[in-house]
């Protein structure tokens, strides 16, 4: 008998007497930004995953994930930092050179797609001006 009452007194206080419409995922949205929550973020594009990707799995070892070289293996190797100011003045074409051919003890990366080698280039580009790294990388 309790439990009776309890399931009527929640089925009446469900009824507000208003319109009825189906929800939408609009108005779970909005409903986050009234409550101050993160707006929505982008969700990263292929290429932008497809770099991530080749960095953590080809560059990150000796780099490091914000590009400083301060890994184990960076150290060991006197890995330059990539978020030094000169770097700025290292044309473009002479970084995706660097990446295909390698240099010094960096091996060549010639087997990655062009598109990933050019986003490469963007990507160690923002270790220099000091901007965010590419999607899914933690910060410096």
């Amino acid at each position: 008998m309790k439990n009776l009452l309890l399931v009527l007194a929640l089925l009446a206080g469900c009824d507000a007497g208003g319109e009825r419409r189906e929800w939408v995922v609009a108005d779970h949205q909005g409903a986050q930004r009234n409550r101050g929550q993160v707006p929505d973020v982008a969700e990263p594009t292929e290429d932008a995953t497809l770099i991530e990707v080749a960095w953590r799995q080809n560059c990150a070892v000796c780099h490091g994930l914000g590009g400083r070289g301060d890994t184990q293996q960076g150290q060991m190797l006197r890995i330059p930092d990539l978020a030094r100011p000169e770097l700025a003045a290292i044309g473009d074409a002479a970084l995706v050179a660097t990446i295909q051919h390698g240099r010094n003890k960096m091996p060549a990366f010639d087997k990655l797609p062009e598109k990933v080698v050019t986003g490469l280039v963007r990507y160690v580009r923002t270790f220099a001006v000091g901007g965010a790294v590419a999607p899914g990388a933690p910060g410096r």
